[in-house]
């Protein structure tokens, strides 16, 4: 039997998901939570084979529990539950240590087979995500710098507030977003947020 823990800040979402694993007699959902920022009590108190996370939840990110529970069990195995196709959440989860990435909208026969391949020891990624992460994998990373640049220029400041908020110079300013477009493969501000956005780094 395959013990599943389900985490999901969505009621409707835990009761879909539960009744759809119900539906193979060798997997169980032993467990369901709403609150990712208990994750590791939760994977410490009922000792899932199989953790399945929401990666966009209030408070606490499914990726940040991501992070938080292989930090203290390494050998834990833990799928990304999503409705999001983003390169950045594909990128990351993959990267940090998630063993598949199941989207919230699948029928119950891919969920089910997700979760045995996880089980397993497999990663569980569609094809269409496949091919999000290898090219999301080709691309450069923003530097935190370049990512603070982008966000407080998506709000719609000017370079001289974006400056002070960041504390740095316009020059410094100007140099962090010039290797923040190379990156994004844009040429002004406008299409470097438009483009992180996409690609869900802000």
């Amino acid at each position: 039997m395959i013990k599943v823990g389900v985490i999901d800040d969505h009621a409707v979402v835990l009761a879909g998901i539960k009744s759809m694993l119900s539906r193979d007699k060798e997997v169980d959902v032993v467990a369901t939570s709403d609150d990712a920022s208990k994750a590791i009590e939760f994977f410490r108190k009922h000792k899932p084979d199989v953790l399945l996370m929401d990666i966009r939840m209030p408070g606490t990110s499914g990726l940040e529990a991501l992070d938080a529970v292989l930090a203290v069990e390494p050998d834990a195995k833990i799928a990304m539950l999503t409705t999001s196709e983003a390169e950045e959440d594909v990128y990351r989860s993959m990267t940090h240590g998630a063993r598949g990435f199941i989207r919230k909208d699948a029928r119950a026969a891919e969920v089910i087979a997700a979760v045995k391949s996880v089980a397993r020891g497999e990663t569980y990624l569609p094809e269409n995500m496949k091919a999000i992460f290898n090219m999301r994998a080709e691309q450069k990373d923003l530097s935190p710098r370049e990512k603070e640049v982008i966000m407080l220029a998506s709000k719609g400041l000017q370079n001289v507030e974006i400056a002070c908020i960041a504390g740095m110079s316009v020059n410094t300013l100007k140099y962090h977003m010039k290797n923040a477009f190379g990156k994004l493969g844009v040429t002004n501000r406008t299409e470097a947020v438009t483009e992180a956005i996409r690609r869900g780094i802000i």
